[in-house]
C-alpha cells in the first residue's frame, strides 16, 4: 500500500489491527488489478486477456479457490465478511478496467466519466464498507461518492501522463464545446477553455466530498476520522490545482502533488472537523 498510496496508508492507520488487514488484502487485490491495465510496454490484445483471465481467477478465489497468498487473504476477507461483501464492485471494477484496455481511451460526457469513476473507485468504497460498518446500505451512497471524488481528482493530477500514454479523461463534449481538441491535450497544449474544463470536474468532485463528508457521520467508531482525512487529504489536491489556475498540463509530463506539509495541514484540518461535528 505505501507503494501506491500513501494517503491511504496513513488514513489505514487508523483502523483495528483486523480491518486494516482485511483492507490492504482489498487493496493489493485492486492494486494488481491496476497493474494489469497500467503496465503500457503490454499490447491491448494481451491485456485484454489477461483482465478476462483475471475475472476467471476473481470467480474462483470467491468459491473459495484461492492461488496465492495475497488471493488467500482476499477470500479470508470475503469469508469474514460474507453476509456483505458481494462480488459485484468486484466485478464492476474489472468492467472499469477493461474499458481502459482500448487505443486513444476517450471519454464521451461527464456521465460516461462518473460511471467509470465508480467502476474504478467507487466499488472501492463499496468493498470497504463491511468492514467499517454493519449499516452497509446506508453508508453505501457517500462511500460511492468518496471514491469516485477521488477517481477524478487522480484524473485530474494525472492529465499529463495520461497523454503521454494517448488517454484523455477529461469529457470529449466540454472539451469541444470550449474548442479544445485531442491533439492540443496530447500535446500538452494549454489554454482557458481546457482550464475551464478541469475546473468544471474539479468542481464536480468538490460535490462528492462534501456528499462523502455529510455521510460519514453513519460510521461508527473511527470511520468519520477515517473519511474526514481522505477527504481533506483529496480537497488538498483541489486547492494545488485552483492554485495552479487548473493548468494540470504543466509541460512537465509529471502528476499534480501536494507537499508534506500540506498534508499534514490537511490532516490537522480533518481532526478539527471530526471533533466539531
Amino acid at each position: 500500500m505505501s507503494k501506491h498510496d500513501p494517503i491511504l496508508l496513513f488514513a489505514s492507520r487508523l483502523l483495528p489491527s483486523q480491518t486494516a488487514t482485511d483492507a490492504s488484502a482489498l487493496y493489493a487485490w485492486c492494486r494488481r488489478l491496476d497493474e494489469i491495465t497500467d503496465d503500457s510496454l503490454t499490447e491491448l490484445s494481451v491485456k485484454q486477456q489477461l483482465l478476462k483471465d483475471w475475472e476467471e481467477r476473481f470467480l474462483n478465489l470467491y468459491d473459495g479457490n484461492p492461488l496465492d497468498e495475497m488471493d488467500e487473504a482476499l477470500y479470508q476477507c470475503i469469508k469474514r465478511n460474507s453476509d456483505s461483501l458481494t462480488k459485484e464492485p468486484f466485478l464492476d471494477m474489472i468492467a472499469g478496467m477493461k474499458s481502459d484496455a482500448v487505443p486513444h481511451r476517450r471519454i464521451a460526457n461527464m456521465d460516461e466519466l462518473e460511471l467509470y469513476a465508480y467502476q474504478v473507485a467507487g466499488t472501492v468504497g463499496v468493498m470497504l464498507l463491511p468492514l467499517l460498518t454493519p449499516d452497509v446500505e446506508l453508508s453505501r451512497p457517500p462511500a460511492i461518492a468518496l471514491g469516485k471524488a477521488i477517481q477524478l481528482i487522480n484524473i485530474l493530477r494525472d492529465a499529463s501522463p495520461d497523454a503521454a500514454m494517448g488517454r484523455i479523461y477529461l469529457p470529449q463534449d466540454l472539451l469541444h464545446a470550449e474548442e479544445v481538441s485531442s491533439d492540443d491535450v496530447l500535446m500538452l497544449k494549454s489554454s482557458d477553455g481546457y482550464c475551464s474544463v478541469v475546473r468544471k470536474v474539479a468542481d464536480r468532485a468538490e460535490e462528492l466530498l462534501l456528499e462523502a463528508e455529510k455521510g460519514k457521520s453513519a460510521l461508527p467508531g473511527i470511520g468519520p476520522l477515517f473519511v474526514q482525512i481522505i477527504v481533506e487529504l483529496y480537497r488538498g489536491y483541489l486547492i494545488r490545482l485552483e492554485s495552479m489556475g487548473y493548468d494540470n498540463l504543466n509541460g512537465t509530463g509529471e502528476r499534480v502533488s501536494i507537499s508534506v506539509a500540506q498534508k499534514l495541514l490537511a490532516t490537522v484540518r480533518a481532526l478539527r472537523n471530526t471533533m466539531v461535528n
